[in-house]
């Protein structure tokens, strides 16, 4: 797990923009890249600060995408994510550290962090993690506002869709999910 610094991040940004020249791009084909790449660089370095400020711990290390754990106020977000996703994936988890935990915010009472086998079992609490991690990408982006961050809406977007596909993914899998509906049950439904 390495911490951010914002000087090896810009380091890396240059380097990759060095190879690609040298491997035969243009400057000019590359260098948005790059300048989009210094301008995430600084955004992150004003997150993690808000992070800091709120007692959050950021670390990058080999986690696919991010990871919010409440119990050590630790957010882990993909190191080899470019400058630009890592910034979307840390305002998504800021936005779950916002949520809270579930002795703070009831609605989500029934989802993260659940330890409880015979709920984590069931439908209502794939059900209950779903609407979580939608509420989380809600509240980075407000977050992202609030700070003066400025984001491309569709790049946003686009990594959000790509995030929430694969919890939809999970919530409807074939498995052992207890059924919530005595009606479903009788019916003998048990495709979830």
């Amino acid at each position: 797990m390495r911490e951010f610094d914002p000087q090896l991040w810009r380091d890396r940004a240059w380097k990759r923009f060095g190879r690609a020249v040298a491997a035969g791009s243009s400057k000019r084909v590359v260098e948005p890249q790059w300048a989009t790449d210094v301008v995430a660089i600084g955004i992150l370095e004003q997150l993690v600060g808000w992070c800091k400020g709120k007692g959050l711990k950021v670390v990058f290390g080999q986690k696919r995408n991010g990871l919010y754990d409440p119990e050590s106020k630790t957010i882990t977000v993909a190191i080899g994510a470019a400058p630009a996703k890592q910034v979307v994936y840390l305002l998504h988890e800021c936005g779950h550290f916002l949520i809270g935990m579930k002795e703070h915010h009831e609605r989500f009472g029934m989802g993260y962090p659940q330890t409880d086998a015979e709920v984590v079992k069931t439908f209502l609490h794939r059900v209950a993690c779903l609407e979580e991690e939608l509420e989380a990408w809600h509240r980075g982006w407000k977050l992202a506002g609030r700070l003066g961050i400025v984001i491309n809406r569709a790049h946003f977007d686009s990594i959000k869709l790509e995030c929430i596909r694969s919890y939809m993914k999970w919530a409807l899998r074939r498995g052992k999910v207890e059924l919530q509906d005595e009606d479903d049950e009788e019916k003998g439904v048990r495709s979830v």
